[in-house]
């Protein structure tokens, strides 16, 4: 949902050109924006396992501003090509899967939680890749989504809280809490993007 806010922000997205076209100019292509996106957040996931949470935060802060330079990057100052677009989307992956277990590494009782909410990740991105294949049509990206309650920028900001709540021991019964209240708000993405689907494929 704030994915598709701040992409209609054309003040934001002059930013977001301006810092793409600088680091082009440097020399970081769109490919490299992704690897090093994935290695801040393996990164963060790392510190969040070792309980260093104000460097966990700003690493994972910075893998977000490059996985959202690194397709600005590609569009405006390069080709988009199928390569880029499968590695932008399993770097996301990686990060997602890895910062979730180094969240939990610490808090045994964020286990089931934490594996519930992966689940739910599991069938969603099951369903975002299904519909986006059968809608293929031409477009800058590798996959076109519907927006849903969470996009990206959602799962940083869940990180980031979660991040913080595990790390305060008067509020780390929450964790569990939020976890699930993520993955209700997961199932409820997927059934949205999973009815557009079905409408848009349905034979009139």
């Amino acid at each position: 949902m704030l994915d598709t806010i701040f992409g209609a922000n054309p003040d934001i997205k002059r930013i977001q050109s301006r810092c793409a076209r600088l680091l082009f100019s440097l020399g970081v292509s769109a490919n490299a924006a992704t690897i090093l996106a994935a290695l801040a957040g393996i990164a963060a996931a790392v510190a969040f396992a070792r309980g260093q949470v104000t460097f966990a935060i700003a690493a994972l802060a910075l893998s977000a501003v490059l996985d959202a330079l690194d397709g600005t990057i590609a569009r405006e100052c390069a080709a988009p090509s199928p390569v880029g677009g499968v590695l932008d989307l399993s770097a996301d992956r990686v990060v997602e899967a890895c910062v979730i277990v180094g969240i939990a590494w610490r808090d045994p009782a964020l286990y089931l939680p934490a594996l519930v909410l992966v689940a739910t990740w599991y069938v969603n991105i099951t369903v975002f890749l299904a519909v986006g294949a059968a809608l293929e049509g031409p477009s800058a990206k590798l996959i076109e989504y519907p927006p849903g309650i969470l996009e990206r920028t959602e799962a940083i900001i869940f990180f980031i809280v979660l991040g913080l709540v595990e790390a305060t021991p008067l509020l780390r019964a929450l964790g569990p809490l939020l976890c699930y209240a993520m993955a209700a708000l997961e199932i409820v993405t997927g059934a949205q993007r999973l009815l557009f689907g079905l409408r848009l494929l349905r034979p009139q």
